[in-house]
């Protein structure tokens, strides 16, 4: 079931920046990220992170700076893995979160730094989380979640060539078991 939900929102996203991107004049991207994630409930190890995400930039502010917002969707998958010992209780816990967001990037142009631009930006996210815990007194039991935030971040994105594009970014997840993300990753602008 966790498969096919995450199918189905990757679909969506794809399909939905499609449409939009088809609708209006203005640079489209499409990138994908691969990175780091702090694990959720104040656990201190890290896990892994994929991100797909697109974007439209539909407002320019100043024709001599160049700086513009574009809207965005995103949709990734986060897993945390790990053995913990405690008050005699060995558990073992395996935790995913596939987050969808939506939301604005405002980009600003470094002119010293040809190609360079940072940006900032915010999101509200769904996340449909599920882990499984297993120790010696209960066995082995599953829980599946559906939590609702917002997501800040900033980042930097250096072009590369007119329409492939390299990006590294961070995102504070302000979410139910908040967590952090930091992310590189290759797009690809049309």
């Amino acid at each position: 079931m966790k498969k096919l939900v995450f199918v189905a929102a990757c679909l969506t996203l794809l399909f939905g920046m499609s449409s939009a991107a088809l609708a209006a004049k203005g640079d489209k991207e499409l990138d994908f990220g691969v990175g780091f994630a702090t694990a959720p409930y104040d656990r201190g190890d890290l896990g892994w992170g994929l991100n797909f995400g697109g974007g439209y930039e539909f407002l320019q502010f100043s024709g001599n700076r160049n700086d513009t917002l574009q809207i965005r969707g995103d949709i990734g998958y986060e897993s945390w893995s790990g053995h913990f010992s405690g008050f005699g209780i060995d558990t073992d816990l395996d935790f995913s979160r596939v987050p969808v967001s939506v939301g604005c990037r405002y980009y600003y142009p470094i002119k010293q730094v040809k190609n360079l631009r940072v940006f900032g930006q915010a999101s509200l996210e769904i996340s449909f989380d599920s882990w499984d815990d297993w120790n010696i007194l209960n066995g082995k039991f599953s829980h599946d979640e559906t939590n609702v935030g917002v997501t800040p971040g900033a980042g930097i994105e250096y072009m590369l060539d007119k329409n492939i594009f390299v990006q590294a970014q961070m995102k504070e997840h302000l979410i139910s078991a908040p967590y952090f993300t930091m992310q590189g990753g290759i797009g690809f602008r049309f």
